[in-house]
């Protein structure tokens, strides 16, 4: 009877867990403090720090099911995706690691016991690699296990592993599954496997992690040798269902299906038929793209990415948008991507239930982009078609940087769906001119520390964290603002010293310190350190790298050396207002659960002494209502006079008794909680208020979108919000006097009486300038331009009219009298001028408002968009007007 893929998952980690391991669950795909990485993409990033020795935990043995996305970076699989039989941007990666306990004898014993006695899959069938230089893995390999020389292969590269351009790494060994003639025709397994062919596929690797590479080709020897590995799950499935393409296994049929019924078309397997017939092996692969990017979409959604232009978020809009593509091509008519994931989330959600708990958050993530996308890419297309055509005529073969910014600053097409589309045609598109244009059209940002700015080497950090992972600062900042500690370690940002003098900066590493470490989105604590009468130091900010705090400081007398006993200072009323804006946030956050629905979880939040900024899932604006709502809990919360709460117990109790865990943060097995009555119960290691009556107010200052499906409030409490409270009270008082409003009476009454008012008198000015301009007139100034489907009208006019819905009436007006044509409005304000471009629907094949718009305004240093048939921008001046009309009339070749 052929296993489950649950089964399958559920007896690799049980087969461990017998020999010793414990199961720790998958880590977020967004990693954790660790800027090398884009995305998760193996089982042993969430072991990273335990490898370099900057981590302690209670066990040496664990089994693991990683969720990994390799869609961009070093690990890069995209463009691989649906084409192949094995390749993914989300995959699940098995795996069971060693932290200096077991090494090769018994790693490599558990994976071929594991393979061929528990899953019964044949020795014939396996073949082993091993790294030129390990000879002892091969001989483990032969002697111990018994498998024949033969098939036992040795390569160089493809055998060494390593994680990124620097990290741990160190040689693996590596097994391979042959599934039969039929997957490929080379005959010669050691051929096969070095050219990666499909008939022989890797299913387990075993890294025996020896190193830490800090630069490239700098090996420094790890703490302990540990082992690492991982296994595809994916190909494990379709190993022992008996399927060639891991597409038609039990784990992609489902979403494959719904994509089947909803394209209306046959899902073909036979490898035959795809390799001879192109149009099935067409619709076949865009339901595998489809099926593979609704769950690297979801996973990204669920784990706190959302799309967006930058980092993360444009590799997950990436995604997103090829496939919304694919599902274009084939149906016109129906959306694949949110009902596929519908299906995937029921699907997954008992192994990984983040899904289930963020279910309507992914489909409304998803239906909000490709909403957005659609509006575009009808028109983006024509564009790039068009460019086609003419790289055809003229015998081109390479689609031009400039377009491909144009199809993604205008059409929000990435450049590798640009890409995609030209290859389709035989193109290829010039992506480093691309690159160039992109750099130069963003603003470099420059970052600085607050006060005096220290020029620091994040490799340097690491460093220092590395070098004193064994010394954990103890953190007294819940107890106390002032302590005395003994300085440990000393830095100027870039190199270790022994001493720190008056006008230097960097680091002072104190063996205890009632400073706050950045965390949770809550900043580092300020203060200052002194020594003595002798030396003093301001202390701007506080960082936590491994398992010790480094404070950012500048000496200000004296000097500061290693073994010193100095003095601490947290700034008092800086710490006071951040706890108070970080005990409201946990406030704020129970009540807009209350407020608008469990579907709200955070997606960011920075904590500082004047504010607190909270992101949070939520698909549209919320209303003054809502806004009143969540305010009035809150306050009621501080006005109860509440003991705030906090415990430290294991992890699994804390989930267990309701406490919610924030996204972007990591845990280890001990766990604070922070708990206020049974409003509000979350983990936090931040520091908090220890009654809520200490907030003593709270107000929203400003509710805003920060992408699709991810709102922000900013808020402010205690002397901020008291302030605030007198400000406005005072400003509404003076405006309601000025007004001639009593005190008592409603200034909003006031002011919407007033704006009726003016509506009414603007509509009487806008019938006057409308009727001032003669439409006959400007129809007499109408120019031939010769289109793709004949003749139509030219007409640019300009008004000295700075009134847009007036503007508006006249392009309506023209375009109804010319019926196929092209009508542009300039306008006249004070100090930037309207411009209105409209298209007959007859012409925007050709033609398109909001592209003709942009060139236009571009020439003015302007800006605008729009709709293919009517779009509307601004100028800043009339100075290149001639030249402007010169562009437009040399673009419509005017008869």
């Amino acid at each position: 009877m052929t296993m489950k893929s649950a089964d399958i998952r559920n007896s690799f980690i049980d087969y461990f867990k017998k020999q010793g391991h414990i199961h720790v669950g998958s880590s977020s795909l967004i990693p954790e403090n660790d800027p090398t990485l884009l995305f998760a993409n193996a089982g042993m990033n969430q072991f990273k720090n335990l490898f370099l020795g900057l981590e302690k935990r209670d066990y040496t043995r664990a089994v693991t099911s990683q969720k990994c996305v390799r869609a961009g970076g070093k690990h890069n699989d995209l463009d691989n995706v649906g084409f192949t039989a094995r390749h993914h941007t989300f995959f699940e990666m098995l795996g069971n690691f060693s932290f200096g306990d077991y090494f090769k004898k018994d790693a490599i014993h558990f994976a071929w016991e594991l393979l061929t006695k528990d899953f019964q899959i044949p020795k014939d069938k396996l073949y082993v690699t091993c790294h030129l230089t390990d000879d002892e893995a091969a001989d483990i390999w032969h002697k111990q296990e018994g498998v024949p020389k033969e098939r036992i292969f040795r390569f160089d590269k493809d055998n060494f592993w390593r994680m990124g351009d620097v990290g741990p790494c160190g040689p693996c060994t590596e097994i391979f599954y042959d599934h039969g003639e039929k997957a490929g025709k080379e005959k010669d397994p050691f051929k096969g496997i070095a050219a990666g062919e499909d008939r022989f596929v890797e299913i387990w690797n075993q890294v025996f992690m020896q190193f830490d590479e800090v630069s490239p080709g700098n090996l420094k020897p790890l703490p302990k040798p540990s082992v690492d590995t991982g296994m595809g799950f994916e190909r494990l499935v379709a190993v022992l269902q008996g399927k060639y393409s891991n597409y038609d296994t039990e784990l992609f049929s489902a979403v494959i299906s719904k994509a089947s019924e909803i394209a209306k078309a046959e899902y073909v397997t036979d490898p035959e038929i795809l390799r001879t017939n192109k149009k099935i092996f067409e619709k076949v692969s865009a339901m595998r793209v489809l099926a593979d990017h609704c769950r690297s979409v979801s996973f990204l959604i669920a784990d706190g990415a959302l799309p967006s232009n930058e980092g993360r978020g444009y590799v997950l809009r990436r995604i997103m948008r090829r496939a919304i593509r694919y599902g274009r091509k084939l149906s016109t008519q129906s959306s694949f991507l949110a009902p596929m994931s519908e299906i995937l989330v029921s699907q997954m959600s008992d192994f990984f239930p983040e899904l289930d708990v963020r279910r309507s958050h992914i489909i409304s993530t998803i239906k909000d982009e490709e909403t957005r996308f659609l509006q575009t890419l009808d028109n983006g297309t024509h564009i790039i078609q068009d460019e086609i055509k003419k790289l055809k005529s003229k015998n081109q073969k390479n689609i031009s940087g400039d377009i491909a910014f144009k199809l993604y600053d205008t059409y929000g097409f990435p450049v590798d769906l640009t890409s995609l589309i030209a290859a389709e045609e035989g193109l290829t598109v010039d992506e480093s001119a691309f690159e160039k244009i992109m750099a130069d059209s963003k603003q470099k940002a420059k970052s600085s520390w607050k006060g005096k700015s220290l020029q620091s080497d994040e490799k340097h950090v690491i460093e220092l964290g590395q070098k004193y992972s064994t010394h954990e600062t103890k953190f007294l900042g819940y107890e106390t603002l002032s302590s005395p500690g003994k300085v440990i370690g000393l830095s100027n940002g870039s190199k270790e010293v022994t001493t720190l003098k008056a006008g230097e900066t960097g680091y002072i590493i104190l063996d205890q310190t009632p400073f706050y470490a950045e965390g949770g989105g809550q900043i580092g604590d300020q203060g200052k350190m002194t020594k003595d009468s002798s030396a003093e130091a301001v202390v701007h900010d506080c960082i936590k790298q491994g398992s010790v705090f480094l404070h950012q400081v500048e000496i200000t007398k004296g000097e500061f050396n290693i073994k010193d006993t100095v003095q601490t200072f947290v700034e008092t009323k800086s710490r006071r207002q951040i706890t108070s804006n970080h005990t409201a946030t946990h406030l704020m956050h129970a009540a807009l659960r209350k407020v608008l629905g469990t579907h709200v979880t955070q997606a960011g939040s920075l904590v500082d002494e004047d504010k607190t900024r909270f992101d949070f899932t939520h698909n549209k604006a919320l209303s003054s209502e809502e806004v009143r709502k969540i305010e009035d809990l809150v306050n009621e919360e501080i006005s109860k006079a509440i003991p705030v709460k906090a415990e430290v117990m294991s992890h699994k109790n804390a989930l267990s008794q309701g406490a919610m865990a924030l996204f972007g943060e990591k845990y280890g097995d001990q766990v604070r909680v922070l708990t206020v009555s049974d409003f509000s119960c979350e983990l936090c290691g931040g520091t908090h208020v220890s009654n809520t009556a200490e907030i003593r107010a709270f107000k929203i200052t400003s509710e805003s979108g920060v992408s699709s499906g991810v709102r922000r409030i900013e808020a402010i409490t205690g002397d901020s919000a008291i302030k605030y409270f007198f400000k406005n009270t005072h400003e509404v008082l003076e405006a309601k006097h000025a007004a001639g409003v009593t005190p008592s009476g409603s200034l909003s009454t006031w002011i919407e009486d007033k704006k009726e008012e003016i509506k009414s008198l603007q509509k009487d000015i806008k019938k006057i300038q409308s009727n001032q301009i003669n439409i006959d007139d400007i129809l007499k100034t109408a120019k031939n331009i010769t289109t793709t489907t004949g003749t139509a009208k030219y007409i640019f006019v300009d008004l000295g009219i700075d009134d847009r819905d007036v503007l508006s009436q006249i392009s309506d007006q023209l375009k109804n009298k010319i019926q196929s044509g092209i009508t542009v409005i300039l306008g006249k304000g004070e100090q930037s001028h309207p411009v209105i471009i409209s298209v007959s629907k007859d012409l925007i094949g050709q033609y398109q408002a909001g592209a003709l718009l942009k060139e236009f305004s571009q020439i003015f240093g302007g800006k605008g968009g729009g709709r293919p048939d009517f779009a509307q921008g601004s100028i800043p001046d009339r100075s290149k007007l001639n030249e402007a009309t010169d562009y437009l009339a040399k673009k419509f070749s005017l008869q």
